[in-house]
This record gives C-alpha cells, structure tokens and sequence, in this order.
C-alpha cells in the first residue's frame, strides 16, 4: 500500500501546482493601417485601424482578471473594437476617449479557441508640442494593475528642414579683350598732274608765238 500512497500524494503535488500554474497570455498588434500615412498637421483627421491577436501557452486565450488597456494622444478619439472569434464577428462596445479598456472576460476563452480584436480609431492629430505622440499604445494589466506586457504604435516625427546657405552671387571676370591697333594702311599718292599741264601750255604758247612771226 506505501507505493500507491506515495503515487496519490505525487499526484496531488502534480495537480496542485498545476492548478495554480498561470496562464500566460500573450498579444500581438497586427494588419495596423493609418491613413492619411506620413506626417501630418495638427487638427488632421485621422483614421488608424488594426488587428489584435492572443495565444497562449497555458489553458486560455486571456486571463479573466487581466483587462487589456488602449491609449492614444490623438484628439477626440473614438474606438469601434470588434471581435473575431473563429471567424465570427461580434461587435464590442464603442468608446470616446483617450482610454479603452477591454476586460480579460471578453477575451477570455479556451487556448484551442482562435481570438481576434479588430479595432478602428479615428481622432485628429494633436500639436506637435505634445510630449507624448503614440497612435496608439496597448498594456495588459493584471488583477493588481501591473504591467504585464506593452505594445505602442508612435507618430511619425515633425520632418527636420535644413536651412540651406543663402546663395552668393559670383560674377565671373571675363578676359579683357584687346582691340588691335589699326595698322595704317600706306597708299602711294600720285603727284599732282598740275606740272604737265603747265608745260604743255608753255609748248602750245611757244608754237603760236612762231607762226606769227611767220
């Protein structure tokens, strides 16, 4: 009888501490869509939309006294979480506000079960001196409001523009240009013809002085 009382005490032990052996739940953020994307003014409108899926590694998909939290820094947020559950879709309460919290009975259901949040949140883009700028940021809290896991979505940053030197006008020296010397150009000047006339008129005078004396 020793050898059976040793295995119902071994199997109480067994039983006993998986029975307070925690679920570990665990979520991850996926299929995350923001539109307009890049960065944008203060006062934009914008609508952000993605997908929240749970595994586990212990008997539920979320523990029933965990609640999972959502944030956002957008301005006049509004959250439409829907709940995919193997499929089939079931809406969850709407929400206004910077905060939504989930309890961990919604989300709670057997490890084998396959569980999906599917969230849309619309709000406007705050200023850009806000310290804070997450799209979103989701914690799993425990029963005692600890931190159990976090995952954050952050804004796009203000786009850093470099002040270029203002530019400096160069002129370029052109190259003095020589204008060449005239060269004179030598023209040989005929003498004045005044001399031949001269001496023919002589002749002519000479010639009609003789045939008078004749």
């Amino acid at each position: 009888m020793r050898p059976f009382h040793r295995f119902i005490s071994f199997l109480a032990i067994f039983l006993l501490f998986a029975a307070i052996t925690p679920c570990v739940s665990a979520f991850t953020i996926s299929s995350v869509k923001v539109d307009p994307d890049g960065y944008q003014a203060a006062g934009t409108p914008v609508n952000l939309s993605f997908a929240i899926d749970f595994a586990s590694t212990g008997n539920e998909t979320f523990l029933t006294s965990d609640e999972l939290q959502m944030s956002t820094n957008l301005v006049n947020p509004r959250w439409t979480p829907v709940l995919m559950l193997n499929g089939m879709e079931t809406s969850l309460p709407s929400k206004n506000g910077n905060v939504m919290i989930l309890p961990g009975w919604y989300l709670s259901y057997p490890s084998t079960e396959r569980v999906q949040v599917r969230v849309k949140l619309t709000g406007t883009m705050p200023a850009d001196s806000v310290t804070d700028r997450n799209f979103l940021k989701i914690q799993e809290l425990d029963s005692g409001s600890a931190i159990v896991s976090t995952a954050s979505l952050g804004m796009p940053d203000l786009p850093v523009t470099t002040r270029s030197a203002p530019l400096q006008k160069t002129t370029t020296k052109k190259p003095a240009t020589k204008t060449p010397t005239p060269v004179p150009v030598q023209t040989s000047t005929q003498k004045s013809p005044l001399w031949i006339g001269a001496g023919i008129a002589a002749t002519c005078g000479a010639a009609l002085l003789f045939t008078r004396k004749k």
